[in-house]
Order: C-alpha cells, then sequence, then structure tokens
C-alpha cells in the first residue's frame, strides 16, 4: 500500500484543525495509531497478547481495567474491539492463551471459571466457544499450538492414570492423542516446533541421558533428526528458515550457544561468533529472514545483543543501536538493545529495540539504515513494544504509552525522523501529521 505525500513548510509550530501541535524532540509516533478500544465502553483494552488473525479479524488475549485479573478473548477490525462472549469474565472459560488457527477453527488454551485446569478450547464465528473434544478426560496445559499435515499438534501434561508427563499431542478434530516421545512417565517436553521439508521439527528429550536435542515427525512416528552435544543436550530454539536450510541457536559443549544449520540429514556450525570455547556464546535469537539474509538478535562480546545478518557464509553485526560502553560492574545488559519480534513489512523490517536512551520503542532498518520508528512512551522507560503482527495492510503491535498500554497499528511509511530542518506539515489522505522533513 502506497500514499502520495504532499510536504508543505510550515513555522515550527501549526494549527491544525483547532489543535496545537508541536514537533517532540525525538521521533513522533506519526502514523501510530491510538490503542484500540472496547465497542461497548470505549475502554482502553489492556495487554493484547497472543495477536493472531483468524476469519478476516485479529483475536487476541485482552482485558479492560474493571476486568481485574481475568481475561478475556477479543477481536477486532483494527479500529475497535469485542469481547468473544463466553470467554472471559463471567465466561464459561477465562484466560485464553497460545491461540492457533487451524482448519477454519481458533482454538485456543483456557480455563474454565468454575477451577480446574487449563484444557483445550475451539471458538468459530457459527458455534461460538466450547470445549475442545475429549479435553474433560485428555491433556491439561496444551500450548506451543501449530496446524500441522491435517492436525492441530501442541505440548500438554498427563499426569493422571496414564502417566505419560507433558508430551507431544495432536488433536485430528475428534480425538486428542499422546505422542509419547519419552516413554513411561519422564516428560520429553516439545517445543520450538516449525514445519521444514514437509515434516514438524522441534526440540525435545526423548532418549534417557541425552538431554533436548532437535527431533522431527511425520504425524506417526517420530525419530531424533540431530544430536549435536551427546550425553547433555544442545537444546535447539530460534529456528528459522532461510534458502531452504533450518537454522537456529545450539550449544555443543565444545563451544557456546551459536548459529547452526541443518539441511535434513546433518547438522552442522553456521557460525562461530564469539569463540573461546564452550562458555563463549553469541546466543543469536529472534531470527528473520528479510531480503536475501538472515537477520537476528546476537553479541560478539564487545558490543552488547545488537542486529546482525548471515548471508549463508558469514555473520556480521549491522548495526549498533545502543552505544552505550561497558559499565564495568557486570551490569552489560545496559549496553543491550536486543531486538525482538523481527517482522517484516512493506518492504521494511522492523523489530522492538532499546537505545539506551528511550527505552524499548519500535525500530526499523532497510538494508542499510536503522531507526526509531515511534517514542512512544517518551523519556528513558520505553513503551516495551512487542507482538508485531502484519494485519491488512498495517503494522499492529502492543505497547504502553505510560498512560494506556494497548494495541496499536502503524500506517505503511509514514514516519519521518526529526533532522535540524524545517517543520513540515505531512498530508495523508486527508490525516494531517507533523514531521520534519527527511530526505529519503
Amino acid at each position: 500500500m502506497r500514499y502520495a505525500l504532499k510536504l508543505s513548510c510550515l513555522p515550527l509550530c501549526v494549527v491544525l484543525g483547532a489543535a496545537l501541535l508541536a514537533l517532540p524532540a525525538d521521533p513522533a509516533a506519526a502514523g501510530v495509531s491510538p490503542p484500540i478500544t472496547d465497542i461497548a465502553t470505549g475502554a482502553v483494552v489492556l495487554y493484547p497478547s497472543y495477536v493472531t488473525e483468524y476469519d478476516g479479524l485479529l483475536y487476541f488475549r485482552g482485558a479492560l481495567a474493571a476486568d481485574g485479573s481475568v481475561t478475556g478473548l477479543w477481536r477486532t477490525d483494527g479500529t475497535t474491539a469485542e469481547r468473544i462472549a463466553g470467554i472471559g469474565p463471567g465466561g464459561a472459560a477465562s484466560d485464553p492463551s497460545y491461540l492457533a488457527v487451524h482448519g477454519g477453527t481458533l482454538y485456543f488454551c483456557g480455563t474454565a471459571t468454575s477451577g480446574g485446569a487449563s484444557r483445550l478450547w475451539q471458538y468459530d464465528t457459527v458455534s461460538g466457544a466450547a470445549l475442545a473434544p475429549g479435553s474433560a478426560a485428555q491433556a491439561s496445559l496444551p500450548q506451543d499450538m501449530v496446524s500441522y499435515g491435517g492436525n492441530l499438534y501442541y505440548r500438554a501434561a498427563h499426569f493422571n492414570t496414564p502417566n505419560t508427563g507433558i508430551e507431544l499431542w495432536k488433536f485430528d478434530g475428534a480425538n486428542q492423542t499422546v505422542m509419547d516421545i519419552f516413554a513411561g512417565t519422564g516428560s520429553s517436553y516439545p517445543q520450538h516446533f516449525i514445519e521444514y521439508q514437509s515434516l514438524l521439527y522441534f526440540n525435545a528429550c526423548g532418549t534417557p541421558g541425552q538431554g533436548s536435542e532437535l527431533w522431527r515427525t511425520n504425524g506417526t512416528a517420530w525419530a531424533e533428526a540431530a544430536r549435536i552435544y551427546p550425553n547433555n543436550g544442545s537444546s535447539p530454539e530460534n529456528f528459522a528458515i532461510y534458502n531452504d536450510v533450518l537454522y537456529f541457536s545450539a550449544y555443543d559443549g565444545v563451544r557456546g550457544r551459536e548459529l547452526w544449520k541443518f539441511g535434513g540429514s546433518a547438522a552442522s556450525l553456521a557460525a562461530d561468533i564469539v569463540s573461546g570455547g564452550q562458555y563463549s556464546s553469541s546466543n543469536p535469537n529472534n531470527p528473520a529472514v528479510y531480503g536475501d539474509k538472515l537477520y537476528f538478535s546476537a553479541t560478539d562480546d564487545v558490543h552488547g545483543y545488537e542486529l546482525w545478518s548471515f548471508d549463508g557464509t558469514t555473520a556480521r553485526m549491522v548495526v549498533e543501536i545502543n552505544p552505550t560502553p561497558d559499565p564495568g560492574d557486570g551490569d552489560t545488559f545496559l549496553m543491550d538493545s536486543s531486538p525482538g519480534d523481527l517482522t517484516v513489512f512493506d518492504g521494511l523490517l522492523y523489530f522492538s529495540a532499546n537505545d539506551g536512551m528511550h527505552g524499548r520503542e519500535l525500530w526499523s532498518f532497510d538494508g542499510a539504515t536503522a531507526q526509531m520508528v515511534a517514542d512512544i512512551n517518551l523519556g528513558k522507560y520505553g513503551s516495551e513494544v512487542s507482538e508485531l503482527t502484519v494485519y491488512n495492510g498495517k503494522l499492529y503491535f502492543s505497547a504502553d504509552d505510560g498512560y494506556t498500554p494497548g494495541l496499536r497499528g502503524l500506517e505503511p511509511k509514514v514516519f519521518m525522523l526529526p533532522e535540524p530542518a524545517s517543520l513540515c506539515l505531512l498530508t495523508l489522505g486527508g490525516l494531517g501529521l507533523l514531521a520534519r522533513r527527511r530526505g529519503r
């Protein structure tokens, strides 16, 4: 989606409509919508999470201030929101989490308001919300749900008779069936699911004494795909597919936690960013493919956690967002920008980051330059941007401006960084926004 921009040079402050507007010293929240409100009360829907598109709308977990600690299931068209009947305060289920779409139905982990363990629930716009078949006597605490091969897969617990521990489960629409990877009462604790080359890959502990390694299943049988750290476990995580290769972070006991790859038959080290032995780690995380590279957050043990890229051969730090020097007292986290929620939108790579001055805010990267998109919570504490989700031509995210934590949207490319030039009026389809003119 593109917009025609009309620039008109104005004095430092300008009256637009009936409001007096002045440009803040930091990047303004140009193009960022106000928080989404309840269509019935006008109150802001607080602390959105598990944002998921279903049936043409965004669904998410949220609450009103009047709800207290009980959360419900909400949906929005990007402007206002409404709570789904029966899920939340006074409903049959509450505290929805781990939303996933499978076979035209929205599934989630929910708790009956009368108490008891969390079970698998389902929702569709015709039948409403209901406990998924088999839930009452089957798995509890379903998490990390993923649709694969005609079934819904998830991690869940079952400590009743028989006690299978925390294992991989699948749901075919009628029955919930355990896939007991760690046989007996032990737990394989499968997590970080990703489909790759028509198989479902994940982290699990399936062999006694071996720890968590890379496993896979075709939906019927399961097997260890790679053993990277024998007798201990490499704990692979942060999966991403780049150039038809599965990348992830792992620990092999020789080097620290570094970037690894798996092509379908064997795992190998992709990049040893911090050399020096098993206690030296770059900890690559939050990966995303943008352009022709794999991007992620990592540290080289000199800088803090910053934005890095990998082109299939070489890993390099592409930008230092937080230039804070090492304080020398062990508080090295002050050096970290820690890019998170990397998401491609409208030709840019968006993410949350902390530059050491504004707190965690919304940033973007165009392949060469990183810039703060919006300083939503002015000051050093930041708005804690998270839940980046592309929906209906906008980028949505959760943020707290210091007054109203809620879900917001960002129009494509309507932001501009302030520079010591004349203040300009930016007109987009009748909407006036203020920004400093920037040569871009």
